[in-house]
């Protein structure tokens, strides 16, 4: 059984973190980018 809590689990969830975060920008212009295609559909 893996306990998880060994010093190579605790890089990989760091890097999994600072992924996430730098990743941000993407999740949010890929929101608003959905937002205004939805938007134009409904206008058409």
């Amino acid at each position: 059984m893996i306990s998880g809590s060994g010093p190579a689990n605790a890089q990989r969830l760091a890097q999994r973190r600072r992924a996430h975060e730098e990743g941000a920008w993407v999740r949010e212009a890929a929101q608003a980018y959905a937002e205004k295609q939805a938007r134009r559909e409904v206008a058409a």
